[in-house]
């Protein structure tokens, strides 16, 4: 190979080597400055990872002269300190785009072509290209920069003499910069921070519109007064500035929920309380439970990125909520001209730090707890649900309960189906211990444990992490399919934002008395329809707590006296709730078939 090949390669070496760090060492210098960034260095407070090498130049704040091309490029482009170039990073920049931010990728793009080209295929034609473009490059941020530094180093660069082997040499330990990464960490946080804003600023007004047109906040409070000391402290004086108020802006999220369920001000949800509708489910309960899943759901994550189609599907949802609450309320709101705004709208960095730092408030989820490989988070309403159970403890036993519920969620499971397959299959010898899974359910792509926990277990909290690591390595012993070196394990109180109270007694069995036609009795199945859609009826109206458990009804033998043309009959079941009547209006058919079964049992 011709010698005049590598004088060439060295040549774009040195500029590799000794100009582009000092470049961006200097664009960096002027957006920070370097006392500032060892405090937030020693703060630990960046978006990604240093490396073993980078832990070493940073370690020699303030001074930055040794700072590498890639430790300048990932500062910068994680805090946000310029803006995007106009092809979006990563990407080669037109020629008309001579912002600063396009020199940056213009200088990142040489840097890989340089150490990546062989000394054989670096043309003249290259060598010339590249020279000039690196030129005109360094004038630009000279004059941006109001300076000649890096024009006058780029030119006595240029007249230099170089030792092409040393310098190619050198140039073979230059890892090329992975400009990726930091932009798809940044992306990530960035779509929580957009989604953080329907969160933080339009689902509140939606509840607090609905609640609004139901009842007035005066009448509100007055309802709440005989229960009001079964609310958290907190949301008491909430509760208590209606009165005075009259308006709904001092409830959130959670509280209007727990009002809106808690006295019946709307209709059930289709699924009932507490469970996601399905997407045909569009009644306005469904969507109110929405608006509880999705603001829960963020918040209760263990980080703060999302991935690009699992934003699509939030957006998508979260739009679809604010069009039906437009109809609702008659074209008089525009929530959904809203939501869409926020899925392209600027969002700087003291914007992301607010909608981040809002999110926050609203569950404070913080790793109590790392045992590798497990990392368990938990916030604020297990903590003040563990301070409202502890305080019961030192009086009572809760008068014979003997276990508290709580929920375990693996988030960012791999394969949801397969690990709940096994988990199931394998639920009695889990159990055998101090904690016993209720059930193991799938939730967009995590795995949800609800177990129950004795209660001397919550007394302390290294009794709680103690048996729940415990219980947790028997669980991961089982699953060995989770892609990542650590799992992230979120700890929430299964009837969240509920103090602690003492279980419900069994209720009384209930009597259901009902007319019916009397040839939907003529045979087994016609009859045996019936009765599931009496049961369908029934649980659409009770309090939604039948829609979760299984009920045993038995048809008691009927009583052939026909009251006003119609047969009467009963159904007795055992149930939790309440006395519920069902009353059936029919008219007498003309004949009857007086085979009637006696003793049906159903379960439904």
């Amino acid at each position: 190979m011709s010698e005049i090949f590598k004088d060439r390669h060295a040549k774009l070496g040195c500029m590799v080597l000794r100009l582009f760090p000092k470049v961006m060492q200097t664009i960096l210098e002027h957006y920070v400055n370097p006392p500032w960034l060892k405090r937030k260095y020693l703060k630990q407070d960046f978006r990604f990872v240093f490396t073993d090498k980078e832990i070493v130049l940073m370690d020699k704040l303030p001074n930055m002269d040794e700072f590498t091309i890639e430790i300048c490029y990932k500062i910068l482009r994680s805090e946000n300190m310029l803006d995007e170039p106009k092809c979006k990073w990563g990407n080669v920049p037109h020629d008309t785009e001579i912002e600063i931010a396009d020199d940056i990728q213009r200088l990142v793009n040489a840097t890989s072509s340089i150490i990546g080209i062989k000394s054989e295929a670096v043309t003249e034609r290259y060598s010339e290209e590249l020279i000039e473009e690196i030129k005109l490059m360094v004038t630009r941020i000279d004059c941006y920069l109001k300076q000649d530094t890096l024009g006058s180093m780029y030119n006595n660069l240029c007249r230099s003499e170089t030792d092409p082997i040393s310098i190619l040499q050198d140039l073979t330990r230059v890892k090329p910069i992975d400009k990726s990464l930091t932009n798809i960490e940044s992306e990530k946080r960035e779509r929580y921070s957009r989604l953080s804003i329907p969160i933080i600023e339009t689902f509140p007004n939606i509840l607090r519109d609905v609640i609004r047109t139901i009842m007035p906040a005066k009448l509100l409070y007055q309802k709440c007064i005989p229960v009001l000391k079964t609310f958290y402290p907190e949301q008491q004086t909430n509760i208590k500035e209606l009165q005075y108020s009259n308006t709904y802006g001092s409830l959130d999220v959670t509280l209007i929920y727990q009002l809106l369920r808690q006295f019946s001000l709307i209709p059930s949800p289709t699924k009932g309380w507490g469970r996601l509708p399905d997407k045909v489910d569009i009644n306005l309960g469904d969507d109110i439970e929405r608006i509880r899943f999705y603001r829960n759901k963020l918040a209760h994550r263990s980080d703060t990125k999302i991935e690009k189609n699992e934003f699509n599907e939030y957006f998508d949802e979260f739009r679809g909520i604010g069009n039906r609450m437009d109809l609702n309320f008659s074209q008089t709101t525009n929530y959904e001209e809203q939501i869409i705004g926020y899925r392209t709208c600027g969002v700087d960095t003291a914007m992301q730090a607010k909608f981040k730092n809002a999110m926050k408030e609203i569950e404070n989820i913080k790793l109590r707890y790392e045992k590798r490989p497990i990392k368990v988070y938990w916030g604020e309403s297990f903590d003040r649900s563990l301070m409202n159970l502890r305080s019961l403890l030192k009086d009572t036993k809760l008068e014979g309960r003997q276990k508290i519920s709580v929920q375990i969620v693996f988030q960012n499971d791999a394969d949801v189906e397969s690990n709940i397959e096994v988990l199931n299959a394998l639920k009695e010898e889990i159990n055998e211990g101090l904690i016993g899974i209720e059930f193991i359910v799938a939730t967009e792509g995590s795995v949800v444990l609800n177990v129950d926990i004795l209660l001397e277990m919550f007394e302390t909290d290294d009794k709680l992490l103690t048996t729940l690591t415990l219980f947790l390595e028997k669980i991961l012993t089982r699953i060995t399919v989770f892609p990542t070196e650590t799992i992230d394990i979120v700890l929430l109180p299964v009837e969240e934002n509920t103090q602690w109270n003492k279980p419900k007694t069994i209720g009384e069995q209930v009597y259901l008395e009902f007319d019916i036609e009397a040839h939907l009795l003529e045979n087994d199945d016609i009859m045996v329809e019936q009765l599931r859609k009496i049961s369908d009826a029934i649980f659409k109206y009770s309090n939604g707590g039948g829609t979760i458990q299984n009920i045993t009804a038995t048809l008691l033998p009927i009583d052939l006296a026909i009251e006003n043309g119609t047969l009467k009959t009963y159904i007795y079941t055992k149930s939790t709730d309440k006395h519920q009547y069902l009353h059936v209006s029919a008219s007498h058919p003309n004949s009857v078939n007086n085979a009637i079964p006696y003793g049906l049992g159903i379960r439904v």
